[in-house]
């Protein structure tokens, strides 16, 4: 990823994780708070840490310490373009959504309000200074009603031309969520409302006492609030009109929460494992006329954070998987473009002694052209020169879970080729799209093997299949095997798969139907 991608994702970021402020900030809300406004999200930016942020999140290990190390730079710049925000005279940047909002695609609007004692003006010609070196396409600022607005062209436009309303329930949400480095609230229009009011029935028992006429004329806001990055800690508020409304509420979360954890219960399957662990960790309190849901234990508790975030970063690491090997075959198919045939597993010389991988060699086609010329490819892969560039290993040979940094650093892949007989990789030279009979799109030409099974990248070992058992290589760490077709698509493997079929798919020439 470029570096201007990632001081982009970085600010983006920023842009989009919420946070609160004081009556100034309202006042610009207010100023723009028209009849569709859904919700509002917020950062304070005199109060954003980035590098404190990336400290936190390398010490939960969400963030690969390889990774972190490599983005510390890029944090200090972003660090510093929020500074020089803020010296301009940037206070909070928000984030409205609005019915219309939601059918669009890109960015929303953004909204930065000014801190007192600066011109709009002079803080604008700054910010363009700033932004300026960032290309964000189809991105301007304009003045209006002493703030900043931020968008297309389109969506400024729109912007200045909603008609504000008075809002009550806003100014109400504000103070409760006041005083936080972050957070985000839905405080629904009135449209909204009316439906809910007009076309909700009554829900079945256990939560009769809820219905929509209720959510309409008594639910204030519904908010998460959350605090930065020292000491972290989160809530969720719903915010009532009165006591007994909060208490319906309340009885109402307390059971849907019984529900869903229920060994015998309907909703159990649900739910799956890690979210009952966060379910138990929160518990509802009845706090005058809200309901409050503090996150904090379970921000603090490492293992149950990690349990309740494994499934998405499993999910992540599988595409995370699939993307490098689509890139991989691709450079395959380019390679076999330029040579007229598939690379062979390895170079070899003059006594038939294998020297370096067809990962080294198709180098070339991954962008990585300079490393390529690096080598000695007449030497073997642990040849004093060549043992040196080990450590250079290209980030798409590398694994994403962060648990296999240590594997990554010694230079080891997850990606390699089926050898044996009848396999695409088996013979000393490439083979030709003419040579797969069986079909590119049935057969398999690079797989992503169980940890104890990867290898350093350069050297020329592959993975020898045992035909009668294909699968005990693959399946194993608690994730489906991700591989290759010939034809460049992919797929998992999953644990019940047919030997039969998995077998089918890694021959050439087999005749089977896989």
């Amino acid at each position: 990823m470029k570096l201007t991608t990632k001081l982009i994702a970085i600010l983006l970021l920023l842009v989009n994780v919420p946070s609160v402020f004081a009556d100034d900030p309202l006042a610009t809300i207010e100023s723009l708070a028209s009849k569709d406004l859904l919700a509002v999200a917020y950062v304070d930016a005199k109060s954003v840490d980035v590098e404190a942020c990336l400290d936190w999140a390398t010490q939960q290990e969400f963030v690969p310490a390889e990774a972190a190390s490599e983005m510390n730079h890029m944090t200090g710049m972003a660090q510093e373009l929020l500074r020089q925000a803020t010296k301009a005279g940037a206070d909070h940047v928000i984030t409205l959504v609005h019915q219309q909002d939601l059918m669009m695609q890109g960015p929303p609007l953004i909204v930065i309000s000014i801190a007192e004692g600066h011109e709009p003006e002079k803080t604008i010609r700054s910010l363009r200074r700033t932004l300026g070196l960032l290309p964000i396409p189809d991105f301007e600022l304009e003045v209006w009603n002493n703030a900043i607005l931020g968008g297309s062209a389109q969506q400024i436009a729109k912007a200045k031309a909603r008609t504000p309303i008075k809002r009550p329930h806003l100014a109400t949400a504000w103070k409760k969520f006041g005083g936080h480095d972050a957070g985000a609230m839905i405080v629904a229009s009135p449209d909204t409302r009316r439906v809910l009011r007009e076309l909700l029935p009554k829900f079945d028992a256990p939560f009769e006492t809820v219905t929509g006429k209720m959510i309409a004329d008594n639910l204030i806001s519904l908010g998460l609030s959350l605090d930065l990055p020292k000491d972290v800690g989160a809530e969720i508020v719903i915010q009532s009109t009165d006591e007994r409304a909060a208490a319906a509420f309340h009885s109402a979360m307390i059971k849907l929460k019984e529900l869903l954890v229920a060994s015998d219960g309907e909703y159990r399957a649900l739910v799956p494992p890690a979210g009952l662990a966060a379910i138990n960790a929160v518990e509802p309190e009845l706090v005058g006329r809200d309901v409050v849901m503090d996150l904090g234990p379970l921000l603090s508790d490492k293992t149950k954070l990690m349990e309740l975030l494994a499934p998405a970063r499993k999910s992540a690491q599988q595409t995370h998987r699939s993307n490098d090997l689509r890139q991989i075959i691709l450079a395959m198919h380019n390679y076999e473009s330029a040579y007229k045939s598939f690379p062979a597993y390895a170079n070899f010389d003059e006594d038939g002694k294998p020297l370096l991988s067809w990962r080294v060699h198709v180098l070339p086609f991954l962008e990585q052209g300079a490393l390529y010329k690096q080598f000695k490819l007449d030497e073997p892969w642990d040849s004093p020169h060549n043992i040196k560039l080990v450590e250079k290993m290209p980030v798409c040979f590398a694994d994403p879970s962060m648990g296999l940094a240590d594997l990554n650093k010694a230079g080891k892949t997850r990606y390699l080729v089926p050898r044996t007989e009848g396999t695409m990789f088996h013979k000393v030279e490439g083979i030709t799209f003419g040579d797969i009979t069986d079909g590119s799109s049935n057969t398999i030409a690079i797989v992503s093997v169980k940890p104890a099974k990867a290898v350093i990248w350069t050297k020329p070992v592959d993975w020898e299949v045992d035909l009668e058992n294909p699968a005990v290589d693959l399946i194993g760490d608690g994730n489906a095997a991700v591989v290759a077709r010939a034809d460049g698509s992919t797929f998992t493997i999953e644990s019940d798969m047919k030997t039969e079929k998995l077998k089918a798919l890694l021959t050439v020439s087999g005749g089977e139907t896989p």
